[in-house]
Parts: C-alpha cells; sequence; structure tokens
C-alpha cells in the first residue's frame, strides 16, 4: 500500500516545522537576539509544537486506519528498520511534544495555540525547568535530529545506491496521483 497523498503533504509538511523548530530551539539557547527576546520565541516554538503534534497524530491516525506499514516493497530486514525508525520518529515526537507541554505548565504559562488560551493544572516551578526539565527537552531534540538524520540518509540511500521508489513515492506530488 503506498502513502496517501495527504499522507505524503503532511510528512513534507512536519519535516519542514520540526526543521523549523529546532532550528528556533537551538536559536533560544544559544543566539544573543533570541534569548533577549525569548517570550515571543516562547510561544512561536510552543505553538509550532502543538502543531506539529496535532499534524503527528492526524498522520498517524491515517497510517493506522489505512493498516499502512512502512517498509513497503522492501526486504524483511529493511521493512523492519523502516518500521523501527518511524515508531522511534512518532514517539519521540509525541514524548518531545508532553515536555513541552509540562514545561509551559511549569512556567506558568498555560498553552497558546493561535487566539486559544488553556491554562494547565501544574504548579509553577521555572527553577525546575532550567534545571532539569530543559535539558530532557534538549536531550530529546537532539535525539530526533539523529533519527531524522539516519531516515533521510536512508532515503537518500534507496534513491541514489539502491535506485529503488522510496523517495519517488514520498514525493507529495507523483504520478500514481489522480486528480
Amino acid at each position: 500500500m503506498h502513502t496517501s497523498r495527504v499522507g505524503r503533504i503532511l510528512h513534507w509538511f512536519i519535516a519542514l516545522l520540526v526543521l523549523f523548530q529546532g532550528l528556533l530551539g537551538y536559536s533560544m539557547l544559544h543566539v544573543g537576539w533570541f534569548r533577549e527576546h525569548l517570550t515571543t520565541e516562547i510561544l512561536i516554538h510552543q505553538q509550532m509544537g502543538l502543531l506539529i503534534f496535532g499534524l503527528s497524530l492526524w498522520m498517524l491516525s491515517i497510517r493506522l486506519f489505512k493498516k499502512a506499514r512502512s517498509g513497503n516493497g522492501l526486504n524483511a530486514l529493511n521493512a523492519r528498520l523502516a518500521e523501527a525508525v518511524h515508531v522511534l520518529l512518532y514517539g519521540l515526537i509525541f514524548i518531545q511534544s508532553a515536555v513541552g507541554i509540562w514545561m509551559m505548565g511549569l512556567l506558568g504559562k498555560g498553552l497558546w495555540f493561535f487566539a486559544w488560551h488553556v491554562a494547565l493544572p501544574i504548579h509553577p516551578n521555572p527553577v525546575l525547568v532550567f534545571r532539569e526539565v530543559l535539558p530532557i527537552h534538549a536531550a530529546i531534540a537532539e535525539s530526533l535530529a539523529g533519527i531524522i538524520m539516519l531516515h533521510t540518509v536512508a532515503a537518500l540511500y534507496h534513491h541514489f545506491v539502491l535506485h529503488d521508489d522510496v523517495l519517488r513515492r514520498m514525493s507529495p506530488v507523483n504520478s500514481s496521483d489522480k486528480f
């Protein structure tokens, strides 16, 4: 079973959002200008994180509903590796989202999603955020970046070395689409 057009578009949109999120997160910690404007950056980072979480849930629900499996058309070993990488990707995105939501509660900010605000029933503790939780959030981000790099290298390996259609099948628009 091939990935649906909606699934492929979600895949690439989530990929772009995660790239943006990683660059923003890194900049918030390491670039002076961003550190001076943290209130705005935290709000943007939090909203993009919620968007990634929601889109990833949507994409996973499509995969589960259609009973889509990673590694379709690959040998058994590569199919199991593809499945493991996708489990890690989704798992890390969902864990990262949960830690991010916890951090917003500990900062006493609640969650903003554009104009909608939800107070979180978490006792504020900013010291805990900066001493304990932020390093965990950063470590998860680094792990996610590593898995994404592995995923990218594997896709390029399939395209340029094995010359199969894995990368072509994941193009947002491909020849099997019906308009």
